[in-house]
């Protein structure tokens, strides 16, 4: 599969998904960093860039909605980039944005369009020492 996009677009696309993820909810599950090859019964698994290895998986809910997306962005074998659907809406987005292997920037969404705000280990140490909050009093 090849998109065409903006690099402004895919920055874009690529913050909201880390803030969207980083936040788990009371409850919530959180991806470990798989390799691409654990990703297997119940997932559909992509090849983006026609290397050969799976860089993409997806999981459904019952319902055939969005539940689970997985990117490997720097084709490492890792995947780095997280999505958490609710009912088919992108609900939080976890990203590993130096692909250290440990997740830094954790993007919050409202409806599934909406940055509510993100948390963000700056320096990677494994502390969040920045969070932004959007539309909060």
């Amino acid at each position: 599969m090849k998109y065409r996009t903006s690099g402004v677009a895919s920055f874009l696309v690529v913050s909201l998904v880390f803030i969207v993820l980083g936040q788990a909810l009371a409850g919530d599950e959180s991806f470990p960093l798989w390799p691409v090859e654990d990703y297997g019964s119940g997932w559909i698994l992509g090849d983006r860039n026609s290397d050969g290895t799976t860089d993409y998986a997806l999981r459904l809910d019952d319902r055939g909605e969005k539940k689970y997306e997985a990117v490997d962005h720097n084709h490492d074998g890792i995947m780095d980039n997280f999505y958490f659907y609710s009912r088919g809406v992108l609900e939080r987005q976890e990203i590993d944005t130096n692909f250290d292997g440990n997740i830094d920037l954790w993007i919050f969404m409202d409806d599934g369009v909406h940055v509510r705000g993100f948390d963000r280990d700056t320096n990677h140490d494994g502390q969040v020492d920045l969070v932004r909050r959007y539309g909060e009093n």
